[in-house]
Parts: structure tokens; sequence; C-alpha cells
């Protein structure tokens, strides 16, 4: 039988539990960390990694639970910069994407963005506003599901390619699984976010 200071802090960590599941939909995204450490195995844990892999870091975790909450991941996206605003720049040398945005979207010419996932055109900005297709480059139509090399076909070589991520939900046929920590009871608890079998968020 537990003594009363043992009854006192059993409730304090299920009312961490209580808590935390509440809250769930708000962590997913809010206070997200990329790595974290783990006492139990003396490691971190990143994202990416495997369940089995979280698992010899952090040992098992006190509950495991499916959401059906929406979770978002970053997805790759490489942006496309093309432009012919202010050529003839005051820099001798500097290509026009580094002053374009010093002028006002399509006063002397074209800003065009296009936005490559998966090898496809995902979005298309033309002179600060979004387009499903465009035909600046020559007359060539470009739109919204094109491959990426129809793009280097009609328009040629970028001045600018930037690689960045943006964040996407994950579709919702992938249910998110949820697993929650409590280390010890002085601690609060902390959640991973799994998705496929791979750890997606860490709140």
């Amino acid at each position: 039988m537990l003594n009363s200071e043992g009854e006192a802090v059993r409730s304090i960590m299920k009312s961490h539990y209580f808590i935390l599941l509440t809250l769930a939909p708000l962590s997913l995204s809010a206070n997200a960390a990329d790595s974290m450490y783990c006492p139990q195995g003396q490691a971190y844990i990143n994202i990416g990694m495997t369940s089995n892999e979280v698992i010899d870091a952090c040992g098992p975790p006190a509950i495991k639970r499916t959401s059906n909450d929406p979770v978002m991941r970053n997805t790759p996206v490489t942006q496309l910069i093309y432009s012919t605003l202010n050529q003839g720049a005051v820099y001798p040398g500097w290509t026009n994407v580094y002053t374009m945005w010093s002028l006002p979207s399509g006063s002397n010419g074209i800003n065009l963005q296009v936005n490559i996932m998966n090898g496809k055109v995902a979005s298309i900005n033309l002179n600060g506003g979004d387009t499903r297709a465009m035909t600046v480059c020559g007359g060539a139509s470009v739109q919204i599901g094109d491959d990426v090399n129809k793009v280097y076909s009609a328009c040629g070589s970028p001045q600018a390619v930037n690689d960045t991520y943006i964040s996407t939900p994950v579709p919702e046929e992938e249910h998110p699984e949820v697993w929650i920590y409590q280390i010890n009871e002085y601690q609060s608890p902390f959640s991973l976010t799994f998705v496929d079998g791979k750890l997606q968020s860490i709140n």
C-alpha cells in the first residue's frame, strides 16, 4: 500500500499526463525541438529517427496513443528565381536578383518564382502574386503540376536557386502515433510524435 507521500507523487504524475493529453493538439506544433537528450540511454534523439532508435535512447514510453490531430511536417522546396527587374544594376557584376527586392514589383520587368516539390511545380509567384500558370518565358506555358524540366526548358537557368522547407500537413490516412514519457516525478512529461515509424516532432 502506498503511503500518503507516494500517493501524492502518483497523483501529480497522473495530472501531468492528463494535462499533456488535453493539450496535445497545441503541443504538436508549438515549442517543438529538433533534438533532445535522454538520460536513460545517455544519448540524443533527433527528428527522423526510427521508433527502435528512440527506444534504444529513451526506453519504452509510459503511454502510446494514435492521434487524429493534424500534424505538420517540413517538406523540402526548391525555389527557382527569375527576374528582369533592375537590369543594368548599380553594382557591376551583381546579378539582378540581388537588387530586385528594392523595386516595386512589376514596375520595370518581371519577377518570377517557381517553387518545386518532388520534381514538380508546386506553386508559381509572378510579380508578387500567386498564379496557377504562366507564359512569360518566351510564350511557353508552365503550370502547377508540370515537371521541373519543363521550367528549365521554357525559362532557362534561374538567377538564383534557394533550397528551403515549408510546413505541410501529414496526409490524414497516416495517423500519427504519440509517445509520452515521464522521466521522473520531478520533470514534466514530454511527447514524441511518429509518422510511418519515423520521429516527426519532439515536444
